[in-house]
């Protein structure tokens, strides 16, 4: 099985307030990103167009860009992501889906440029990102 991410979960938010959350910088800015982290992004939410995100952490200074593959308002999105400084670009994909009274996203990353175990930190780091995600679109 090749590594990578894929995250299910259910969120009580409609899909396309979800979907304005990956695609406005200042809603990403709000949830993407470790808690402890001032977080500034940009995009430009359309295919072929860019985006970019600056973490600044006690950790240091993290940051990504990438460009928009496919956007398909409020259920479909895919874009690539590369680490600033890093050589490998990763796929990502979010699917929204009505859910009840809300919305389930399927998010996947793979790319096959992070070993297993840097996957699973992603994964993680993921997690707590979708739990801010959450609570950003309750409000």
């Amino acid at each position: 099985m090749r590594p990578g991410i894929d995250i299910k979960r259910t969120f009580p938010a409609a899909p396309q307030a979800l979907f304005d959350a990956w695609t406005q910088g200042d809603l990403l800015a709000q949830w993407f990103g470790l808690p402890d982290a001032q977080v500034e992004a940009t995009c430009d939410a359309r295919v072929g167009g860019a985006w970019e995100l600056t973490m600044h952490s006690p950790m240091g200074q993290f940051g990504f860009t990438g460009e928009y593959a496919a956007v398909d308002a409020p259920s479909h999105l895919v874009y690539t992501l590369q680490a600033t400084g890093q050589d490998g670009v990763e796929t990502c994909t979010v699917n929204l889906a009505p859910h009840g009274d809300g919305s389930e996203l399927h998010f996947t990353q793979d790319g096959n440029n992070l070993t297993v175990e840097q996957y699973e930190q992603a994964t993680a780091g993921y997690t707590v990102f979708f739990e801010r995600l959450d609570a950003l679109t309750r409000a």
